[in-house]
């Protein structure tokens, strides 16, 4: 192998299902030597009618299965478009794509029970068949087989990017749910923990659908929470909710703080009339509270900072709440380390795939409760071209040959 330098595309769907977030990352080495930088990043959103299905589709309404396939395809479309639009803004062509990530829209996620199940949405095959490069994706269903949560599978990802020899560091994604990656100084992977501290986006952007009557999907900037007063009992009640005080590894399940749980929360609220203000600034106080027990709770050592990333780093009224909860470390945005704050989950997925080709598994039993560590995700190839480099690129590290099905006569 002359050069281990590749080029990696990570594709995701926003945790607020308002688009499509794309990264381009070059990689220089192998495996957990791999050194990551962002070259390029996108955000597309995606059209009025795909947006609400799949806003129907999280609040778990009804939705016929012949919808939920169009959605599928609608969505495979979606990110091969926006994954040639990242490629067409760089200038460069998909004959210098190693291979691409794709983190899917999960319409649905149950990691507990006795068969745990998650529904990822977006064909890998349309990806492939519009770009021609090779696409990993479904990295959830392999963790849940061998008991793992599904989640904080991108801990080892954020290791790649985010370390610090010197420092240890807490990651904190604001997206739809708020999740937590911990980071020690110089660490080595099984000393990282990752898991979900509590609901974000998704309680709060259902909130504003209910007291608006979907005139409102988000709060910008958290203007009408600021307005409001902190229902303490309301508050109290909340987090006592078992999801939160289980133990990590955990997953916060996002159909328990979803469209169900908002609306329940507008009626008990009116019942005592409380206003849209309120209910709200209690929400956003509860996403901060949540945040700042489980760093406190969970965390082995206090980190030097924490670093933010998703679409609530842009609620200004909740960073002031995580500020006041954080003990005063100091609260950045991973902007100012190269990624920024609205790319991270395509960067990762970019990185999940890079790490499954170099044969590494990359799920961390500390961050999914999984019994043990595999390789993530199905792999569908791309044109002759890219998927025998990516053969290539296996073989010369060494890795297991893929098994081969005979095809039907």
């Amino acid at each position: 192998m002359h050069t281990t330098r590749r080029l990696l595309i990570g594709l995701a769907s926003g945790s607020t299902s308002d688009g499509v977030d794309a990264a381009l990352l070059e990689a220089e080495g192998v495996g957990l030597d791999m050194r990551l930088r962002l070259r390029h990043a996108l955000h597309q959103d995606y059209p009025r009618d795909l947006r609400e299905l799949l806003l129907k589709l999280n609040a778990g309404q009804p939705v016929p299965v012949r919808q939920i396939s169009l959605a599928h395809r609608l969505l495979g479309e979606a990110f091969a478009a926006t994954g040639r639009q990242l490629v067409d803004q760089t200038g460069g062509g998909f004959q210098q794509i190693h291979c691409a990530g794709l983190g899917g829209h999960h319409a649905w996620h149950e990691p507990d029970g006795r068969y745990p199940s998650t529904l990822g949405l977006g064909m890998a095959a349309v990806v492939a068949e519009r770009t021609g490069v090779t696409v990993l994706s479904d990295f959830r269903s392999r963790d849940l087989a061998a008991g793992g949560r599904g989640t904080s599978l991108t801990a080892l990802v954020d290791h790649l990017l985010f370390r610090d020899e010197r420092e240890a560091r807490v990651l904190v994604h604001l997206g739809g749910l708020a999740s937590v990656v911990f980071l020690p100084a110089d660490a080595r992977p099984r000393q990282i923990l990752g898991f979900h501290a509590g609901p974000c986006n998704v309680l709060l952007d259902a909130l504003m659908r209910h007291l608006t009557s979907g005139r409102e999907t988000f709060d910008p900037g958290g203007k009408h929470a600021v307005q409001g007063c902190c229902i303490e009992p309301v508050l109290e009640r909340w987090l006592a909710h078992p999801s939160i005080q289980r133990r990590p590894p955990r997953t916060i399940p996002v159909q328990a703080f979803g469209d169900e749980f908002a609306a329940q929360a507008v009626q008990q609220a009116r019942q005592a009339q409380s206003g849209l203000h309120d209910l709200l600034c209690t929400a956003t106080h509860f996403v901060a509270r949540c945040v700042g027990e489980a760093l406190t709770r969970y965390l082995p050592e206090k980190p030097a900072r924490v670093l933010l990333s998703g679409g609530g780093i842009r609620n200004g009224f909740l960073w002031k709440l995580l500020e006041q909860q954080v003990g005063g470390l100091p609260l950045e945005t991973i902007d100012r380390y190269g990624v920024p704050g609205g790319a991270r989950k395509a960067a990762a997925f970019a990185g999940l795939a890079a790490l499954t080709l170099d044969g590494v598994p990359a799920n961390l039993t500390t961050a999914t409760g999984a019994g043990g560590s595999r390789l993530l995700g199905s792999l569908t190839p791309g044109t002759p071209p890219n998927w025998a480099r990516c053969v290539a690129w296996m073989g010369a590290l060494g890795a297991p040959p893929l098994p081969v099905r005979p095809q039907a006569a």
